[in-house]
């Protein structure tokens, strides 16, 4: 029964498989001969990534040295888009107080927590590039 379900997980697996993108010039096929047990690891990390075998060796033999692995770019990419939204739709409410203190010649008690806000965006900025530069 273990063996059945075994079985069948992997078979799901196979037709689920996620592919690497696309890659420019020709593809060059390399064989990897690894235990079982780091093969397990090796399904686990693909099921928890959500990246394919292929990707995640790559990305570990190439990128292993420097600091910028594929896993490690796609997390910034996806915090400075974060970052970006945030952003945008503070300004709209920094520029909504703006025309209400220039209206009333009174400073909002809402402008305050506004600018907080914008502090503690420009403070996420700043980590983010410090991440950059490492």
């Amino acid at each position: 029964m273990a063996e059945e379900e075994a079985s069948a997980r992997r078979s799901d697996r196979r037709l689920g498989r996620r592919r690497r993108a696309n890659i420019e010039g020709p593809t060059q096929y390399v064989r990897v001969s690894m235990s079982e047990a780091e093969r397990a690891r090796l399904y686990v990390l693909e099921e928890r990534t959500g990246r394919s075998a292929s990707e995640i060796l790559v990305s570990g033999a190439l990128y292993a040295e420097g600091s910028e692995s594929l896993a490690e770019r796609r997390a910034l990419a996806s915090e400075l888009m974060a970052v970006r939204r945030y952003l945008a739709a503070l300004s709209n409410n920094v520029n909504q107080l703006a025309r209400q203190a220039n209206a009333t010649d009174q400073f909002p008690e809402e402008a305050r927590t506004a600018l907080s806000r914008v502090r503690v965006v420009a403070e996420r900025v700043n980590a983010t590039v410090e991440g950059l530069g490492r």
